[in-house]
């Protein structure tokens, strides 16, 4: 019966695909746009860049400046605190490429993996500060801002599901023996079929969204908002485009940035597949937090709407953003 099911489901698929083939060829050159434009720019060096880094033991070096006050904050152990420095950096899904090269090299256990991954979703400064901010509303403190609140959104994830104990890793470090060139190639074949794989799901989702758009017909806002948890560009454009006031625009990007869109975590869950990630915990954790701290933003703009009169509430926002 499920075989049957399944099987039903999957003709449907096919059947949709076939009849759209328009629109899943346009999708696909869109998603390679984007993905060629936006992140295999900055994805691809900093692969290769990761594990030039674990080679030299650079983790080593950061671990003595940043790894006691990291360890203290989220009670991770302090040869992790990399993981959470160049995520930061570097933005998703990178979090999850470095978390690979640590597993890979024995250098943290599959736990501290799971509640590091959580916690280590940032978007890209480039993308939030320079293609949100500056070129979509023109505004360098709007994407800054935005930027700020997605980096206090992932520490406040992190201090509140830290364990009450400080993990021991009792994984001894394997000595690499393999030369610079030797690891220099295999960076090379490890950042192509990473950036693949991040491709792929880019493209699955951006065919998703666009069959949506064409056979369902809801409201503009809400679409924005659907659009924006598969696949994060799309969400954010279209929000831009709604008619809605400044500041719920605002909450909205950050709804869309903090979740960090189904499509981003895919492409994480995707590079890390060869290890026991908890996908639906992080999903949970990842949506919960969303939505608690958009919430939260948007009962404040209701009060301030209410308490402050409209035009000391622009004098305001004049002054922050």
């Amino acid at each position: 019966m499920k075989l049957f099911i399944k099987s039903i489901l999957l003709t449907i698929i096919l059947i949709i695909f076939i009849i759209n083939i328009d629109i899943v060829i346009y999708s696909t050159k869109e998603a390679s746009i984007i993905f060629f434009n936006n992140i295999f720019v900055s994805i691809f060096p900093f692969i290769i860049l990761i594990d030039i880094l674990i080679y030299f033991d650079y983790h080593t070096f950061l671990k003595k400046i940043f790894g006691k006050i990291i360890s203290k904050i989220f009670n991770i152990n302090p040869s992790n605190s990399i993981i959470f420095i160049l995520s930061i950096l570097t933005s998703t899904p990178s979090n999850a490429i470095y978390i690979k090269s640590m597993l890979d090299n024995n250098e943290i256990n599959i736990n501290d993996a799971n509640k590091i991954l959580v916690f280590t979703y940032f978007p890209s400064i480039s993308f939030v500060i320079g293609t949100v901010g500056v070129s979509l509303y023109k505004n360098f403190k709007f994407g800054l801002i935005l930027w700020l609140f997605c980096i206090i959104n992932n520490i406040l994830i992190g201090i509140i599901i830290k364990d009450k104990n400080i993990s021991i890793c009792n994984i001894k470090n394997i000595k690499n023996n393999n030369s610079f060139l030797y690891i220099l190639r295999e960076s090379f074949i490890k950042g192509i079929k990473t950036s693949i794989i991040i491709l792929g799901n880019l493209i699955l989702f951006t065919i998703t969204l666009n069959i949506l758009h064409k056979y369902i017909n809801i409201n503009e806002t809400l679409f924005a908002i659907t659009s924006g948890l598969l696949e994060i560009t799309s969400g954010i454009i279209y929000i831009n485009k709604l008619n809605i006031s400044y500041i719920y625009k605002f909450i909205l990007s950050y709804l869309i940035l903090s979740f960090s869109s189904l499509s981003i975590l895919f492409q994480s869950f995707s590079i890390l597949s060869d290890y026991k990630i908890n996908i639906k915990k992080t999903l949970i954790i990842k949506l919960m937090f969303s939505l608690i701290t958009t919430i939260i933003l948007l009962i404040i703009s209701i009060l301030i709407n209410i308490i402050i009169p409209k035009h000391y509430q622009l004098q305001m926002l004049h002054l922050i953003i």
